[in-house]
């Protein structure tokens, strides 16, 4: 009896154990680094910045708070890190040791207040990557949101959202930002916490998010199987979850994996323009504007600095374009 189940049982073929493998993940791993290989470089380069925020989860709980809980736990002191990042750091004669230079003992020197470089950029990591994500979470939640139902139902309704929107994308977005985070109702004292400096950032992106989640509802909403699911009478809101949505998922992944760059970008910014106004604490963006007054003597903290910006820029545009590449049917077929 268990001699005929045994025979009765299917065999894999070798066409089959080539479809396996060829399907296999290091397979398309290795197939995406060597069709994108700048998006290969530019997901290395997040991979490194996320390695340089991991520290012991302490076992603290709950709402998130940035940029130590980014998301209910909280993390110790990055691993990468070295030394503190406000530890100070004497010569022999007992003087602090202000601006050295990158050495075996201080990797990328130390700053005018004989703090390591190196350790800052590394918790300054944290605070940007993170952010960034939440600041996007907000974004594109909400802008997905008011470019799914604006597309989809068109007329007045879409017409009023979208000059709407035109009046406040036509603000510049660094001065609305400078302008919010001046007049923060949440603020305590002159300064507002990261978490709602993250969600001023968020908010400030939602109306490029929902301008280009519209224009891919527009076209979206044409197709045959939205009109099939009009005849068998399904409603609005399960046209937009069921049919619209998970269709447009690739559109707002881009969009998610590029503008965490530009919001890295803009946190900066802020703290180096207005750092009066923003929570302070280690950032890459007070890095370069306690040492903007001094770069010509010495070079070191601003220049790394702005280093970490420009290198975290560049892989969420690089790893974004070779998304958009992959998961946009049209770009894939050609």
């Amino acid at each position: 009896m268990q001699g005929e189940q045994a025979a009765e049982a299917p065999l894999a073929t070798p066409a089959d154990e080539l479809t396996r493998r060829r399907n296999s993940p290091l397979r398309g791993i290795w197939k995406f680094i060597r069709q994108k290989p700048l998006g290969a470089i530019g997901f290395g380069l997040i991979i490194f910045l996320f390695l340089l925020t991991l520290g012991a989860p302490n076992g603290k709980f709950g709402a998130p708070s940035l940029p130590d809980r980014p998301f209910g736990f909280e993390l110790g002191q990055s691993f990468m890190a070295r030394y503190g990042d406000e530890d100070k750091f004497y010569d022999a004669d007992g003087g602090l040791k202000q601006y050295a230079p990158p050495d075996a003992d201080h990797w990328f020197g130390t700053d005018r207040n004989g703090r390591d470089i190196w350790a800052r950029i590394t918790v300054g990591a944290r605070r940007s990557l993170f952010v960034g994500i939440w600041a996007l979470i907000v974004a594109t939640v909400i802008g997905t949101f008011i470019g799914v139902v604006s597309g989809y139902f068109s007329g007045v309704a879409d017409t009023t959202t979208q000059r709407f929107m035109d009046a406040i994308q036509a603000f510049p977005p660094l001065i609305a930002l400078i302008l919010i985070v001046s007049i923060n109702p949440f603020a305590t004292g002159d300064k507002s916490s990261l978490m709602t400096t993250a969600v001023i950032l968020g908010l400030v992106g939602i109306t490029a998010v929902q301008r280009v989640i519209r224009s891919v509802v527009l076209s979206t909403r044409e197709q045959q199987y939205v009109e099939a699911g009009r005849v068998i009478g399904a409603t609005d809101w399960r046209i937009m979850t069921r049919y619209i949505l998970p269709n447009i998922m690739a559109s707002v992944i881009i969009i998610f994996s590029t503008g965490i760059g530009v919001v890295i970008l803009a946190e900066a910014a802020l703290s180096f323009i207005v750092p009066e106004k923003v929570p302070g604490g280690t950032s890459w963006g007070n890095m370069l504007s306690e040492s903007f007054g001094n770069l010509g003597d010495n070079p070191y903290p601003g220049l790394f600095s702005a280093a970490a910006i420009a290198l975290a820029v560049l892989a969420f545009n690089l790893s974004g374009d070779a998304l958009r590449d992959v998961l946009d049917p049209r770009l894939r077929s050609r």
